[in-house]
């Protein structure tokens, strides 16, 4: 049983630990848990025999309640690649044997707090979660997270909602034109690049390549839905419109996708598809680079950095967000632009 309730991140890191697993021992009963809004992303995994959405507000008394139910059922092993409260408590109440993976917290903490780098490598998240089960003989096999979009791709429904958008992508597939992705949003401010730096990247790229651009964001993305309109016929808005999975699905209908480093990073490269993502207070360390070989990453190489976890906390950089801001729109673009380049010489266009 493989318990991993959230943060977006995560869980998609996550989605190609089944793989790895049932690679190993592919008789095994695979079971994962997740929080209710990240199901979705790993009910279809074809290495999972169930999969199971828990809602945080069913609390301790519900997690005790799902115990029981799986205990009976019976747990040879817990692999817990959260750490937290409730999955600690999951684990003790399944009476199962454990592992655990290593968040590596002192190092993170003295990279953050002092600048002492005691990491002797980086590794992303999912290798620190294939590395708990070393001892299984479970090993990373480098193809990075996965998401299947075989149910949603045939459903009627989604064509029914998103009839305009697909047929203006289809339309710029059949003239030839690039389609990017541009997630322009991030849980915290100090993972943000400007909003007006994206607006010159979004209005540079169109005026270079005549191609199309799918602005991804939440309800309150309010900016997003401005560069998107902004960009007139050139732009499709599914801010505030889409799923999870349905974000993952028009990602996967690009060519790329630039974003800051958010969750829409990994559920790009989770549909096969490279991202283009903006590091600004967090590093290489902390364990959410790109997997795939074809995603590049955009930072500056700033003494401060990192200065955060997550994104939490203030810039104490004289220029504020110096990491972010000092990374140019003309720059971004040029990277694009010769990624795009080389993905239409070694014939590499979207499926």
């Amino acid at each position: 049983m493989i318990v991993r309730f959230t943060s977006l991140g995560d869980v998609v890191k996550a989605t190609g630990l089944p793989r790895q697993i049932r690679a190993r021992y592919p008789q095994a009963h695979l079971t994962m848990i997740t929080a209710e809004a990240y199901l979705p992303l790993i009910a279809d995994n074809p290495h999972l025999d169930r999969a199971i959405g828990f809602e945080r507000k069913q609390g301790f008394a519900g997690l005790r309640r799902l115990a029981r139910e799986l205990r009976a059922e019976g747990v040879d092993l817990v692999v817990d690649i959260h750490k937290s409260p409730r999955s600690r408590l999951l684990a003790r109440w399944l009476g199962a044997p454990g592992v655990e993976y290593s968040k590596r917290t002192l190092a993170r903490w003295l990279l953050i707090r002092f600048g002492i780098d005691t990491y002797r490598r980086p590794r992303r998240k999912e290798q620190d979660f294939a590395a708990a089960l070393a001892p299984y003989g479970i090993e990373d096999d480098g193809r990075g997270p996965e998401i299947l979009l075989d149910r949603l791709r045939n459903d009627p429904a989604l064509r029914e909602r998103f009839g305009a958008e697909l047929e203006r992508i289809d339309g710029w597939r059949r003239m030839g034109l690039p389609v990017i992705g541009v997630a322009p949003v991030a849980a915290w401010e100090l993972k943000r690049w400007p909003i007006g730096a994206f607006r010159a990247f979004a209005e540079g790229f169109v005026r270079k390549t005549g191609g199309g651009v799918a602005v991804f964001g939440g309800p309150e993305d309010r900016e997003a839905g401005a560069l998107a309109e902004g960009l007139g016929a050139h732009a499709i808005s599914l801010v505030g419109r889409t799923t999870l999975l349905e974000s993952a699905y028009f990602a996967s209908l690009t060519d790329l996708t630039l974003a800051n480093d958010t969750g829409m990073s990994h559920l790009t490269e989770a549909v096969g598809r490279d991202a283009i993502v903006l590091f600004g207070p967090t590093t290489e360390h902390l364990g959410y680079f790109p997997a795939r070989p074809g995603s590049i990453v955009i930072q500056r190489d700033l003494p401060c950095r990192p200065c955060t976890r997550m994104g939490e906390g203030r810039c104490t950089h004289p220029l504020p967000k110096a990491c972010l801001v000092g990374i140019a729109p003309a720059h971004v673009l040029g990277i694009v632009l010769a990624r795009l380049a080389a993905r239409q010489s070694d014939g590499t266009e979207p499926a």
